[in-house]
């Protein structure tokens, strides 16, 4: 995740530095926070609620079916003349299942958040109505109740939560339009993510017997506040 987050970083800056010219660049500098709601619909992958797969500590994990769901979150950022840097947090009890077609087939809810790094370049700068492409990096948990089992030599089989950690990169298309000091933004992103880890009580962080890849489509809408 460190490592991840280093390379999206340098990209950024490699960004903002490129356009040098002989000329001297003046930067406008303007930061907001910013409030909404992303819609995730799922593409399909390996989270169809099909199956288990073994984890280091030798727990069973169900492999949930996480489908389509609201998130709302905060952003806070800040802009440079075209270019904006923000971040996000959002958080959501989601509906899941796993264990289909099995006796341990079951339904739950699990607990979801997600933190957002995003680089955005806006044409038509500084016009109050822009568009432009971005790439984020995105870290989240989901905590899916008795989706773990394992046995213990005393007590014999016992169910616990798995914690799944999913690193992610997105791509979007960005629409924004201000009426200082507001504005809404509107966005469409195509997220992938893979999962390599889970954790659970008893077991702690162990890897995955394979890595689990996901892929969804997001389509958010904010409304800001520029400062």
């Amino acid at each position: 995740m460190r490592k991840a987050f280093l390379l999206f970083a340098v990209a950024v800056w490699t960004s903002l530095c490129f356009a040098e010219s002989h000329e001297k660049i003046i930067w406008h500098r303007s930061y907001f926070i910013s409030i909404g709601l992303d819609a995730s619909l799922s593409l399909g992958g390996d989270l169809d609620g099909k199956g288990y797969m073994k984890s280091d500590g030798d727990e069973g994990i169900f492999i949930p079916s996480i489908g389509s769901f609201p998130l709302p979150l905060a952003e806070i950022g800040v802009n440079f003349n075209q270019h904006t840097v923000a971040v996000s947090f959002g958080m959501w009890n989601i509906d899941v299942n796993y264990g289909k077609g099995s006796d341990y087939e079951t339904g739950n809810d699990a607990n979801y958040w997600r933190f957002a790094a995003e680089y955005r370049y806006y044409f038509f700068w500084p016009e109050d109505f822009q568009i432009g492409p971005g790439l984020a990096y995105s870290f989240s948990r989901l905590s899916v109740h008795d989706a773990a089992i394992g046995m213990d030599k005393y007590s014999g089989e016992f169910r616990e939560s798995a914690v799944f950690a999913a690193n992610a990169f997105a791509l979007s298309a960005n629409m924004r339009y201000k009426i200082r000091p507001f504005g809404m933004d509107i966005a469409v992103r195509y997220r992938p993510h893979f999962i390599r880890s889970v954790s659970t009580s008893s077991s702690g962080y162990n890897d995955l017997s394979e890595t689990l890849w996901h892929h969804s489509l997001e389509i958010g809408g904010r409304v800001f506040y520029e400062f």
